[in-house]
């Protein structure tokens, strides 16, 4: 049998449904597949839409409606609620293919079904049961069938036509961004079609905009609903470059492919490069398009982008890429997609680790590690930091025991102390789970109770600890100490050692004598690049203070600078903890950096000092800077770790 074209397609969506179905039952719902499962609990399609979409989501109803019946129909399980959008995915590669071969050939078709069968980012998004890769499905369906409009309107234009209208409205209640890019090619639909069938064309855009119609109620309340930045942070001027390099893996083995493979096709097209500038130039503006106005509408008004939502205009990106690549023989388009399936399969499972990280749910793990530690120390108490509607899933599938106090049933970090404090005058050990949301300041305030980590488990997306009161076994990374008992390093700026006085000390012999007259006290000061090896560590700073009865506007601060302006600024006040011992009027005080939330570089600037703001007096000992040990692949799924 002779080896053809359509037989290395064949084999493309054999690896691509391989690496989607591998270890199948195993896959865990992600938080957003559970939030909107837990929308689909109605008992009618009007209380689904009124109290499951429009005041509850910001996309169109378009999947919440089909997973409301779904399920109703299967059941909630992973695998059953999956299912879709994975054949969606698998789908999309199928429909890559046409349309590369449609508009330039078969080689180029199968080179950018190669990369999306086998990249992290359309894998991970085909499996989770959200509306991207269905996005994606309708959104080349759309393009396809738009193509044939323009491409071939000798060629049953009406049934094209009407298809691509379906398919547009698909993408319309799809989501937000399918409906944006659907918009985008409509309207460059216009420059495209041929004259007789304008005045039909225009139509097809009036009838999806009428089938769109019932939904406008809805647009309009998650429009002024605004956008989701509790949880979204406004995007960074580098956000493009990250998205890239995020679409290709974060592998320098990956870029290597891409560079070839653009290389390859402008050096054997150099005479058909003016043939291919018309769809390069418009498959670029899909895909520029989308991401400038959710760029500049997130800097400016709402944050809505995220490198999810541009998956519905990556396709073409790749054809950007890849288009100038001339047809090939049947042998060197095997050994291309041999190439780019080989290294990306290798980059998703070494670089990326996807079936270990994609596999874990955070929400899971916790309640495994609490179960543990339950079972393997008698003198321990737990307290994890995850979501109330999440865990009885885990409980009822695990048949782990709930013996464990919600960390947000602290009204107040002084109310978790309190309670730490009870605690460690019962309990050997402390077991804590948090997701990354978790306060970072909970971390060094359980260390004044239980100081060691006898273990650190990493998650994407959580970490749990399990902390003992033992003293003998602490290993903390001191970067820098200041009690004032000898000369300070210079890292600090220069202390008054007038105001160093030798009563009220905690330790030593000596503490320093903050004023009213001292609106700020010296500082620390060190280029953020000597502190830190590891993005995902944390800076905790402490000290102690002999404090007034009444400390209100003292506050611990760092600030992030950069060419002396002011990158990141944050403080903790000094009354957000209490004594200890109510003999005494010392106070630990606390303050963390959390260095991955922060957009940092080589040339950042960390000062710390103490911002004296009430114009108090009282005395401070014991100064340090300790680098903290993070979670390396806390946002693994989307980050470079």
């Amino acid at each position: 049998m002779q080896l053809t074209n359509r037989h290395l397609l064949i084999f493309i969506l054999l690896v691509a449904t391989i690496l989607r179905f591998y270890n199948y039952f195993e896959i865990p719902f992600t938080h957003d597949e559970f939030s909107a499962l837990f929308r689909t609990h109605f008992n009618s399609f009007s209380d689904l839409i009124e109290y499951g979409v429009k005041t509850t989501d910001t996309h169109p109803p378009g999947v919440q409606v089909f997973l409301y019946y779904w399920t109703s129909l299967f059941g909630y399980s992973e695998w059953i609620v999956k299912l879709p959008f994975i054949l969606s995915g698998i789908g999309a590669i199928y429909l890559i293919f046409c349309i590369g071969k449609e508009w330039y050939n078969e080689t180029v078709g199968l080179i950018t079904a190669a990369f999306l069968a086998s990249i992290q980012y359309t894998i991970m998004y085909s499996q989770i049961a959200r509306p991207y890769t269905s996005g994606l499905l309708f959104s080349l369906l759309m393009v396809y069938y738009w193509t044939l409009i323009m491409r071939k309107p000798e060629s049953q234009f009406n049934r094209n036509l009407i298809l691509f209208i379906f398919s547009s409205t698909l993408c319309a209640y799809n989501h937000h961004f399918s409906l944006l890019f659907a918009a985008i090619v409509g309207i460059s639909g216009i420059f495209f079609i041929i004259k007789k069938h304008v005045i039909k064309y225009l139509l097809s855009g009036v009838a999806i905009f009428i089938l769109y119609s019932p939904n406008l109620p809805i647009f309009f309340h998650q429009l002024n609903m605004g956008g989701i930045e509790e949880w979204l942070s406004k995007p960074q001027n580098d956000f493009i470059f990250n998205y890239l390099a995020y679409c290709f893996n974060y592998s320098f083995l990956v870029y290597l492919v891409v560079l070839g493979c653009l290389v390859f096709g402008l050096m054997n097209a150099r005479k058909q490069l003016f043939r291919y500038k018309k769809q390069t130039i418009l498959f670029f503006c899909w895909f520029i398009t989308p991401f400038l106005i959710g760029f500049f509408y997130s800097k400016y008004v709402n944050s809505v982008i995220q490198f999810s939502v541009l998956i519905f205009s990556f396709p073409f990106l790749l054809f950007v890429l890849f288009g100038f690549i001339t047809p090939q023989k049947t042998t060197i388009n095997l050994l291309l997609i041999t190439i780019i399936l080989s290294i990306n399969i290798f980059s998703l499972i070494h670089d990326r680790k996807h079936y270990t990280l994609a596999y874990q749910s955070a929400y899971r793990e916790l309640i495994i590690d609490h179960g543990k530690t339950q079972q393997q120390h008698k003198s321990i108490f737990s307290v994890i930091d995850s979501n109330r509607e999440i865990a009885p899933y885990y409980h009822k599938q695990l048949g782990i025991d709930t013996n464990y106090t919600w960390f947000d049933t602290f009204t107040s970090l002084q109310d978790f102390s309190r309670f730490l404090k009870e605690k460690s005058e019962q309990k050997s050990y402390f077991y804590f789970g948090s997701l990354s949301s978790n306060n970072p300041l909970s971390v060094p305030l359980i260390q004044q109770y239980f100081p060691t980590i006898e273990w650190q488990h990493n998650y994407a997306g959580a970490t749990s600890y399990l902390f003992s009161n033992k003293t003998n076994n602490i290993v903390t990374k001191s970067f820098d100490e200041l009690s004032f008992e000898s000369e300070n390093s210079p890292n600090w700026s220069p202390v008054d050692h007038n105001l160093i006085i030798d009563s009220l000390h905690f330790t030593g012999n000596k503490a320093y004598l903050m004023t009213p007259n001292q609106e700020y006290s010296f500082s620390f000061t060190k280029p953020l690049n000597y502190l830190i090896t590891n993005e995902n560590n944390f800076i905790d700073i402490s000290l102690q203070a002999y404090l007034p009865q009444n400390y209100d506007e003292i506050i611990l601060v760092t600030s992030l600078e950069k060419d002396i302006e002011n990158i990141h600024w944050s403080g903790t006040p000094f009354n957000t903890f209490e004594r200890i011992d109510s003999t005494s009027k010392w106070v630990k005080i606390f303050h963390t950096v959390k260095v991955s939330d922060i957009p940092i570089d080589d040339k950042m600037i960390l000062k710390v000092y103490i911002w004296n703001k009430g114009k108090h007096t009282f005395a401070i000992d014991d100064f340090k800077i300790i680098i903290r040990e993070g979670n390396p692949i806390i946002y693994s799924l989307l980050e470079k770790f």
